[in-house]
């Protein structure tokens, strides 16, 4: 189990460079994580001239925090990260329109449910940090292939 706090977010995850959207792992256990992100001047999912991120583009950010928490799990097995896909959301619940620049995330997941084929369920939010105000929540629908074979099969190679 790699100690917290994992400064060095990219290591959990299938994604580099700007693309890697947390900052820390703060904790993660059995089934959930806390993380925690921000929304800079140049976050690059912010559209450009905008004066915050749309929240819907705080799912991606909330996804990122079951990629993290799944590759967390697979390094304590020996495993390598993988790739894995968001399917859907059900019930997210936009508090506000966008997300300032500037503001602070804490990232939250908890483990719904989750088969043996790779299919599962998170629910997420994001918090400003400071004041814990919930800006985004929502149940995330997510499927990790389980094998090097389901993968290509879904990639179609």
């Amino acid at each position: 189990m790699p100690d917290c706090p994992i400064v060095s977010p990219e290591i959990l995850l299938p994604h580099s460079g700007r693309m890697v959207l947390l900052q820390r792992i703060v904790s993660y256990n059995e089934t959930s994580l806390l993380a925690e992100a921000e929304i800079g001047a140049n976050h690059i999912l912010l559209p450009d001239g905008a004066t915050g991120l749309p929240s819907y583009l705080g799912a991606e950010i909330m996804a990122q925090g079951v990629a993290a928490w799944a590759g967390a799990h697979a390094l304590d097995r020996g495993e390598t990260v993988r790739l894995g896909f968001l399917l859907g959301t059900r019930k997210l619940v936009f508090r506000q329109p966008e997300i300032a620049i500037g503001t602070q995330l804490s990232v939250y997941i908890q483990q719904s449910w989750q088969d043996n084929s790779g299919m599962g369920v998170f629910d997420c939010e994001l918090r400003e940090r400071v004041s814990g105000e919930v800006l985004l929540s929502g149940a995330l629908n997510v499927y990790s292939p389980t094998s090097d074979g389901d993968l290509a099969a879904l990639l179609g190679r």
